[in-house]
């Protein structure tokens, strides 16, 4: 990291200097104020944030991890006080186009894309956001945000951080990465717009839903995988190869596994069936190598592999690889669920390539069993088993 940030301020006397500075005097438990030195880290970690430079990101990903452990520890400072609740405010400048999309957004949770910080004197941020600019197109905003600490609790991390910085005067407040806001009105006031927004717990929710299901999904713990995988979740394909990738060189043996499938997922949803399996087999061979063999994970690989075999017209094979991938998940879920729908369907459609009808309508039968157990009976999925089903049952007559 150190080296990646000398070469990128080569030639920077100032950035240079802090840079040194960092790397000699540099304690986990100082995060918060490094950070807020405003040089070269700042800078740096709010670029990658904004606009999700997996390198960036990677390399900070350490340093991340102290400031985050920092702002829980101040957190809790908050929370063992007797406040319950705290107004800060946040002055900035926007073009009218983007103040324009934000107004259609009133009463709507919106999302920082990146550490937040605000003030307790609203004479600061006001003062901040009025001041005079050449630009033309810009309106000014000041943000009051009401923050119920005891709603909030620990939900969401936020930190009185004024001990923590240079600019004592300024009764400092940040928020984490990705903080969730409820915007609760809009009011023009002169030539300023005030945003009235109240601290949400609801993005937290989303993100720790989010995780619990790639938890039970893959009996995946490790947050940097979680964070490659919603790369992949959001389609950002190349972002979410480059990560595991470069995550794959650095990694131990219990996390070799599960990256080397999430590579081959991203080469599967790209068409490149063949990389996909190389990578596929090799996770395959590190679930069952693992202590315990990691069956869910297994059941997953063998699904996968049975879907390229699907696509590449070998269907004695694929139907080979669902039907282990089915009896494991039996295993791990006896009633059923939605990997399992998922099987019993691709096993359906195997025998329908084979012209085998009797068997498909056996297994989309089942698929439709669990399917309706699972969700309502006018699901969409629901009625496309039974479409497929009936479509079947027409060609057997």
């Amino acid at each position: 990291m150190i080296q990646a940030c000398k070469e990128y301020y080569d030639g920077n006397t100032n950035e240079m200097k802090f840079i040194d500075e960092f790397e000699n005097n540099y304690r986990s438990e100082d995060a918060i104020v490094w950070y807020w030195k405003r040089s070269f880290l700042y800078k740096l970690i709010n670029k990658a944030l904004r606009t999700h430079d997996i390198d960036l990101l990677y390399m900070f990903r350490f340093f991340i991890d102290d400031l985050t452990e920092n702002l829980q520890r101040e957190h809790e400072k908050l929370l063992s006080s007797k406040d319950k609740m705290l107004n800060v405010y946040r002055g900035v400048k926007f073009r009218t186009e983007e103040f324009d999309n934000l107004k259609e957004n009133c009463t709507k949770l919106i999302f920082t894309n990146g550490y937040f910080p605000t003030s307790m004197s609203k004479e600061f941020e006001l003062n901040t956001s009025l001041i005079r600019t050449t630009t033309i197109d810009v309106v000014s905003v000041l943000f009051h945000i009401q923050c119920h600490i005891e709603q909030i609790h620990e939900n969401v991390l936020f930190a009185n951080i004024n001990q923590l910085s240079e600019q004592q005067d300024h009764q400092l407040v940040l928020f984490d990465c990705n903080t969730c806001f409820q915007i609760e009105s809009i009011e023009k006031h002169a030539a300023l717009y005030i945003i009235k927004m109240n601290l949400s717990n609801q993005g937290q929710q989303i993100t720790k839903d989010y995780i619990e299901l790639i938890q039970n999904e893959t009996e995946e713990t490790n947050l940097l995988i979680h964070f490659g995988r919603l790369f992949f979740d959001l389609g950002e394909y190349d972002k979410s190869q480059k990560y595991f990738q470069r995550l794959l060189k650095n990694s131990n043996d219990k996390d070799r596994a599960w990256i080397e499938f999430s590579i081959g997922q991203v080469y599967h949803v790209e068409g490149e069936l063949n990389q996909a399996r190389e990578y596929y087999d090799r996770a395959y061979e590190h679930m069952i190598k693992n202590k315990p063999t990691r069956m869910k994970g297994a059941a997953q690989v063998l699904q996968q592999i049975g879907s390229i075999l699907y696509h590449q017209n070998k269907y004695d094979e694929a139907l080979d690889f669902n039907l282990r991938a089915l009896t494991i998940r039996q295993i791990c879920h006896p009633s059923g669920d939605v990997d399992t729908v998922a099987i019993l369907d691709k096993i359906g459609d195997v025998f329908l390539q084979q012209k085998k009808y009797d068997q498909t309508v056996d297994y989309y039968q089942r698929a439709l069993k669990i399917r309706e157990e699972l969700h309502a009976s006018n699901d969409v999925n629901t009625a496309t088993s039974l479409d497929k089903i009936g479509s079947i049952l027409q060609k057997q007559e």
